[in-house]
């Protein structure tokens, strides 16, 4: 982004929707995506468990999700490549990478850990009182293989958080922040799904700690698109997501 408009500006995808190249269907198609594939792929891994004699094939799928979770992003990945060349653009288009400030980018992304914390850590502890009646809520987590575990501390954070901040801030808060005509809708509509999707990954079908997963996400995916819509880059977004999830992983062993 030297010196050309960025094809992911407000006025870019206004441009857009005039010629009819930004309709609905793609944010709406891919509003639920990524619940959706989250369950296809334990559902595949737990055919796997099941095959390997599980008794338990479900939850022990479940305690692979740091592991599988790629694959979900995976599908992510190619649907956003679909649906952002519909429009005539890249992935790397959602990113608003700018070299000019890398360096800024960086820093500003390890500026964005502590108060990233403050509303993860605040939103668990809120959620947990309110539905438990504790600040402590229950934890999911079970040990891995070591190999595995490398894979889920040094490998999945790094691609979950640019998938992630590229599907929910670079596609659809911008796209529907058009479409709705309201930023507001916009912000409401993506932090209840980004919030929505912790409570499938994994599916445990128990309410109470479903509804924790999805209540405790709200206050850091408000906090993420607030600061994305500032930005309009996604970088110090991702680096920041990316490194609080590796420490997150990396505790859970």
């Amino acid at each position: 982004m030297t010196g050309t408009p960025d094809p992911n500006s407000r006025t870019a995808l206004q441009d857009r929707r005039a010629r009819h190249l930004l309709l609905w269907s793609g944010p709406l198609l891919f509003l639920f995506a990524r619940p959706a594939f989250a369950i296809v792929t334990q559902g595949l891994v737990a055919a796997v468990c099941a095959a390997r004699g599980s008794a338990s094939a479900w939850r022990d799928a479940g305690a692979w999700f740091s592991v599988y979770g790629t694959l979900i992003d995976a599908g992510c990945l190619a649907l956003l490549w679909w649906l952002t060349r519909k429009e005539g653009l890249s992935l790397r288009d959602l990113i608003g990478f700018d070299r000019r400030k890398l360096g800024r980018d960086i820093l500003l992304g390890l500026a964005l850990i502590p108060p990233g914390l403050l509303f993860i850590l605040g939103g668990i502890a809120a959620s947990s009182l309110l539905i438990f009646g504790r600040v402590e809520g229950p934890q999911l987590s079970e040990p891995l293989p070591f190999i595995a575990a490398l894979y889920a501390v040094l490998v999945w954070p790094l691609i979950w958080s640019f998938t992630e901040q590229m599907g929910y801030n670079g596609y659809l808060v911008p796209r529907l922040q058009v479409l709705a005509g309201r930023t507001w809708v916009a912000v409401a509509v993506v932090a209840f799904v980004w919030s929505f999707q912790h409570a499938v990954m994994p599916l445990t079908f128990d309410p109470a700690f479903m509804l924790h997963r999805a209540l405790s996400s709200i206050p850091n995916a408000l906090f993420m698109i607030v600061v994305y819509l500032r930005l309009r880059r996604l970088l110090p977004l991702a680096i920041a997501h990316w490194l609080m999830d590796g420490a997150s992983a990396l505790s859970a062993f």
